[in-house]
């Protein structure tokens, strides 16, 4: 049974991608409740930064799916995921001082 289920990942990689976005996103489900974000204080900030990697392999899997021309739809939750890092990436820049 284990040898089918690594031949079949082996064949369909974005099964791979897509079960490595999923996992990093359950710690994210798990901690987002107030109690959580009490008890990890800072630390929620560093542990939700998972969310960037899980919507790029999010990407990369949905992009792996896809049949024929129908790049559309995933092409604007591209656009939509590189705006809102473009976004992240522009407030985290350093200020110059005036």
């Amino acid at each position: 049974m284990l040898s089918t289920i690594l031949a079949d990942i082996a064949d369909r990689p974005f099964i791979l991608v897509g079960m490595s976005a999923l996992l990093l996103m359950l710690p994210l489900a798990l901690t987002s409740t107030q109690g959580w974000i009490r008890r990890l204080g800072r630390n929620w900030k560093r542990l939700h930064w998972l969310v960037y990697p899980a919507a790029v392999l999010g990407l990369v899997h949905f992009f792996w799916i896809i049949r024929a021309n129908r790049w559309t739809e995933p092409l604007i939750y591209a656009g939509l995921v590189a705006v809102f890092l473009a976004w992240r990436v522009w407030r985290r820049r350093p200020q110059r001082a005036g």
